[in-house]
C-alpha cells in the first residue's frame, strides 16, 4: 500500500498531462464552437438521465457531457465532434494502480476480500504507529537524548545502528501524516465508520434552491447558457471548471457548479443559482454550508491523498508512503537483529549451564 501510494502521489497532474497532449491543438483562427450548438450536441448522445456538461478553463480542453458519474462523450471544442477519451491509456494504468492499491486486483474491479485485507493491515500499521511513538520516547526527558532521536548524522558504528537513526528520525517525523493517511484509509475498507460517523454527525443541510418551469414564456426574454456562464467568468475569474445540467424546458433559475480548486478541494466549490431572466446569483452554497456529514467525508476523501492542502499536500502525503516504506526496511531489519542476538545469547546461556 504504500508503494502504491507513493506511485498515485501526483495521479491528478499526471493525467491531466496525459490529457492536454490528445487535447485539439488551437490555431489563430480556432474559434469555440458556439454554446448553443455544444448544448444541442449533447443533448441529442443516448442516455436515460438528464446529462451534464463540464466546461474546463484550458484551452483545447474538450467539453465533456457526463451522465451521473458516467462520461458519455468529450467532444471538440471547435468542431463538436465526439473525441477518443483524452490520456486514455494513462487514464487506464492508473485505475489499475488504484484498484490494486484499494482492494488488491490488478484488473480494476472492485474486491471485497482485497479491501478486507487492506483494511485489517492498515489497522496493524496505525496500531504499530501510536506504539511506535511510546516506544520513540527518550527513556531520560533530555535535551542530548532527544537530539539524538530528532536528526540524522552521517557517521554510524554499524548498518545496525544506521537502521535504528532512520527508523527514529523519518518515524517521528512522518507518523503524524502516516497517522492521517491511515486513519482515513479505515472509511474505505470498512462501512462500520462511515455508518458511525452518520450516527454523530448532521447528515441534514440546508435545502438548495429548486428551479420552477416556465410555461407560455417567450424564450426571448431569457439568458442564454452562453451568458449565463459570462456573468459567472466576471465573478470568478480563478474558475477551473463549471458545470451544468441540460434541462429540455426553460426554467425561471439555472444552477451551476463552479470549482475553483484543482478538483481535490472541496472547500473551493460552490452552488449557484442564477436568475436565468437578469442573470443574478440568487443563491449561493458554498461547502460552509454543507452537513457536518458531508463535510468531513470530504475531507478524508482528499486528506487521504493530501489534495486538500493543494500541491505542497499531495506531495507530503506521497514523501510520507515512501518514507513508510523505509521504515518497514528498517523495523525488520532491526527485528531480524534482535532475533539473531537472542539467539546468541541463549545459546551463551545454554553453554553456561552445561559448563
Amino acid at each position: 500500500m504504500s508503494i502504491t501510494g507513493a506511485a498515485l502521489t501526483y495521479e491528478r497532474q499526471m493525467i491531466q498531462s496525459a490529457e492536454r497532449a490528445d487535447y485539439p491543438v488551437a490555431t489563430a483562427v480556432s474559434q469555440p464552437l458556439a454554446m448553443e450548438k455544444l448544448v444541442q450536441l449533447a443533448q441529442a448522445l443516448p442516455a436515460k438521465k438528464t446529462p451534464e456538461l463540464v466546461l474546463s478553463n484550458e484551452i483545447g480542453a474538450p467539453v465533456i457531457v457526463k451522465e451521473g458519474r458516467k462520461t458519455l462523450a468529450y467532444l471538440n471544442p471547435f468542431t463538436g465532434e465526439v473525441m477518443p477519451t483524452p490520456g486514455a491509456e494513462t487514464k487506464v494504468f492508473f485505475q489499475k494502480l488504484r484498484a490494486f492499491h484499494r482492494w488488491l486486483t490488478l484488473d480494476g474491479k472492485f474486491s471485497e476480500t482485497g479491501r478486507w485485507v487492506n483494511g485489517v493491515a492498515n489497522v496493524f500499521f496505525i496500531i504499530l504507529a501510536l506504539s511506535g511513538i511510546y516506544i520513540w520516547l527518550p527513556n531520560r526527558f533530555k535535551k542530548r537524548a532527544f537530539k539524538q532521536k530528532l536528526t540524522l548524522t552521517k557517521k554510524h558504528v554499524n548498518t545496525a545502528a544506521r537502521n535504528y537513526q532512520w527508523h527514529n528520525v523519518f518515524g517521528i517525523y512522518m507518523v503524524p501524516i502516516l497517522l492521517v493517511v491511515s486513519v482515513t484509509a479505515i472509511f474505505f475498507s470498512f462501512k462500520w465508520p462511515g455508518e458511525t460517523l452518520k450516527q454523530y454527525a448532521s447528515t441534514t443541510s440546508a435545502p438548495f434552491i429548486k428551479a420552477t418551469s416556465l410555461t407560455n414564456t417567450d424564450s426571448r426574454l431569457l439568458l442564454s447558457d452562453q451568458q449565463l456562464i459570462d456573468k459567472l467568468v466576471q465573478q470568478y475569474p480563478q474558475w477551473q471548471s463549471i458545470s451544468f445540467s441540460l434541462s429540455n424546458h426553460a426554467t425561471d433559475i439555472k444552477i451551476f457548479k463552479l470549482d475553483q480548486g484543482n478538483g481535490g478541494e472541496p472547500q473551493k466549490r460552490l452552488s449557484l443559482a442564477l436568475d436565468t431572466r437578469s442573470g443574478e446569483i440568487v443563491k449561493k452554497q458554498s461547502f460552509e454550508q454543507l452537513s457536518s456529514y458531508q463535510k468531513i467525508r470530504s475531507y478524508i476523501r482528499f486528506l487521504h491523498t493530501g489534495e486538500i492542502y493543494g500541491l505542497l499536500g499531495q506531495t507530503l502525503a506521497g514523501l510520507a508512503s515512501l518514507l513508510a516504506c523505509l521504515l518497514v526496511y528498517t523495523g525488520v531489519m532491526l527485528s531480524w537483529r534482535r532475533w539473531q542476538n537472542s539467539r546468541v545469547a541463549k545459546a551463551v546461556h545454554l553453554e553456561k549451564l552445561a559448563s
